[in-house]
């Protein structure tokens, strides 16, 4: 019986870990040629000229590899992100809230006060994930075009209070505010998610 006991604990403890999802980053700034090559050659068929502050990095987290490149374009942040073999994982930009349909703000600020004693939004992101189904041209056209009939998600990075405990969380919702994911972030990563 204290066997059975034991065994229960610990697979409700993994289960429960398992619920709780978290994001540790490491980044570090590499030179262009470290680039995957299919990922540079996807940029320069898609980016528009006039870009600025071009950088590349390589990503590093507790699961996988990835690239990414960082820019400006118009005044707003673009951030392009690749799996480690070069194809296009998403693109985010960042936006502010007044970007957001007040009905669409209003949900998914609802959810945060639900999940949470307080919150405060530290930045705001409107990404374009690419699937099996896309293509990343469009992907990525989309979201410098901003297109509004396009799929995209809201992805925030917000300071959140639980009891006694605060932490930051990056939670994403669809473009109608439904809630989609969380995790919960790693103080060491957090700088360069700001960005």
């Amino acid at each position: 019986m204290k066997y059975y006991f034991i065994v229960l604990c610990l697979g409700f403890s993994l289960y429960c870990s398992a619920q709780n999802s978290y994001k540790y980053e490491k980044e570090d700034r590499i030179e262009k040629q470290l680039f995957p090559q299919n990922a540079l050659k996807l940029l320069e068929e898609t980016l528009p000229k006039k870009v600025k502050k071009l950088k590349y990095y390589k990503e590093q987290d507790s699961v996988k590899i990835s690239y990414e490149t960082k820019l400006k374009y118009k005044g707003t942040k673009y951030s392009i992100e690749f799996d480690k073999k070069g194809h296009l994982e998403d693109v985010e930009v960042t936006i502010k809230q007044k970007h957001i349909p007040p009905k669409t703000l209003e949900m998914i600020k609802k959810h945060m006060y639900d999940e949470y004693d307080s919150f405060r939004i530290k930045k705001i992101q409107r990404q374009y994930r690419n699937s099996k189904n896309s293509i990343g041209k469009k992907v990525i056209k989309n979201a410098f075009s901003e297109a509004e009939d396009s799929s995209f998600y809201y992805e925030i990075i917000a300071e959140v209070k639980t009891g006694k405990k605060r932490y930051f969380i990056e939670i994403t919702f669809t473009k109608t505010g439904k809630f989609d994911l969380v995790r919960t972030i790693i103080r060491s990563s957090y700088d360069h998610i700001l960005y």
